[in-house]
């Protein structure tokens, strides 16, 4: 849950608008299971909601519409021909779009106030970490030129190994729920050609798509 739950509210009873940074962390348990579907044909659908199943994601109850399922960690997953993992969110609480802390609030999830891009980097960061712990250093690491509407004047980094015929990325990622204003980091696994060049930074955004 949240740490800092329920969102700060002024003396006239207004929600005061606060940057928030949630995340859910990918344990060793998590990446194992991840680069194991990695060996997956992800245009084969019957095959991977066999294996998601067998790894006890769940189909019931998941806490967005738009959702697949949802780990036993927590995390809310998209997509049907490839694998859309949000753990980090990077948000604002406050005023008519976001009125109250929905992702610090999920289970499994925790969040703090006040934090930004040193948080939410540091989330990303550790993921990549994780999965260079099973696979080596990433094959490709790269970083934006900040320029990018919406993200503001700093650098985004993804980190991403070949699997066979797929790609596993960890990166940062438009969250479509603030309709371009928030961010969210993200773990991405899909098909992808063995012989592909690696997309360049600010073309790593629109690979990233379930």
């Amino acid at each position: 849950m949240s740490e800092d739950h329920p969102p700060e509210i002024d003396e006239d009873g207004t929600i005061v608008e606060s940057s928030y940074v949630a995340g859910c962390a990918i344990d060793p348990e998590l990446a194992g299971q991840i680069v194991g579907l990695a060996e997956l044909p992800w245009d084969d659908p019957g095959t991977v909601d066999r294996a998601l199943r067998d790894l006890g994601w769940s189909d019931d109850d998941v806490p967005v519409d738009e959702a697949r399922f949802v780990t036993a960690a927590g995390h809310v997953g998209y997509g049907d021909d490839c694998l859309y993992l949000p753990f980090a969110h990077s948000y604002s609480v406050g005023g008519e779009l976001w009125p109250e802390d929905f992702w610090g609030s999920l289970p499994g999830w925790s969040s703090q106030r006040g934090a930004g891009r040193e948080e939410f980097d540091a989330h990303l960061d550790a993921a990549v970490d994780r999965f260079a712990e099973r696979l080596g250093p990433p094959e490709c690491d790269v970083r934006t030129e900040g320029r990018r509407q919406g993200i503001g004047r700093y650098s985004w980094r993804y980190a991403a190994w070949r699997r066979g015929g797929n790609i596993l990325v960890v990166g940062p990622a438009l969250d479509g729920f603030s309709y371009g204003q928030d961010e969210e980091a993200v773990v991405y696994l899909g098909g992808f050609a063995p012989d592909a060049p690696f997309p360049a930074a600010a073309d790593f955004l629109n690979l990233m798509r379930c």
